[in-house]
């Protein structure tokens, strides 16, 4: 999903997401329970899957990843408790609320090499919209301090919301330029297109 570096593995730390964004079918397909595996439960998946099967890199294939800066330091501590040698990443998006210059180092430190962010829209006014509950300024904030301590960094941006207009999606294309200057590797525009179960698709098709 991410960045090959040998014998990758996926792997789940939670399941479902909290959030209700309403370009995304997950509040109405599995609703917005979450939970959180215990962080000793799974390293221990991890190196089971180190010493069957000899993988050496573990892709993170969350819905939202990480959520609590806790789990995510208690998580690198007990890599490293455990002496494991692996490479790890976020490749499906994640959020940035938890990760801040202290996170982020943790997580370069433990092995995390490959950092995926999905702001969906560089408007806030969007994002007020589409009901993505996220700040820009902090998420610039968390990008610059993730290339900071090594990271690879990749965003996702969406354009083509419904009532989106030419101004809005003028702020997303700027704030894809300013990724670049924040030391940003890659960057993905996506046209938007409504997910079948989301909230956007239901208004569509009643329109």
């Amino acid at each position: 999903m991410g960045i090959s570096f040998g014998r990758n593995m996926l792997i789940l730390a939670t399941r479902g997401c909290p959030y209700q964004c309403a370009f995304c079918s997950s509040p109405s397909m599995w609703t917005t329970r979450y939970m959180m595996r215990p962080v000793s439960d799974v390293v221990d998946e991890i190196e089971f899957l180190i010493e069957k099967y000899r993988a050496n890199s573990i892709d993170f294939a969350d819905l939202t990843a990480i959520l609590k800066k806790e789990w995510v330091l208690e998580f690198c501590r007990e890599i490293k408790k455990r002496d494991l040698s692996f490479t790890w990443q976020l490749p499906s998006g994640t959020r940035s609320e938890a990760l801040d210059k202290e996170a982020v180092e943790a997580m370069y430190d433990a092995g995390c090499k490959f950092l995926v962010y999905s702001p969906e829209s560089g408007a806030q006014e969007t994002l007020g919209t589409i009901r993505k509950k996220l700040n820009l300024e902090n998420i610039e904030s968390s990008i610059r301090d993730a290339v900071r301590a090594g990271h690879t960094v990749k965003v996702n941006f969406v354009i083509g919301f419904p009532n989106e207009n030419r101004r809005l999606i003028l702020k997303t294309v700027w704030a894809n330029i300013r990724m670049a200057f924040l030391g940003v590797t890659d960057s993905n525009i996506s046209i938007f297109a409504p997910y079948p179960g989301s909230e956007i698709f239901n208004e569509l098709r009643r329109d």
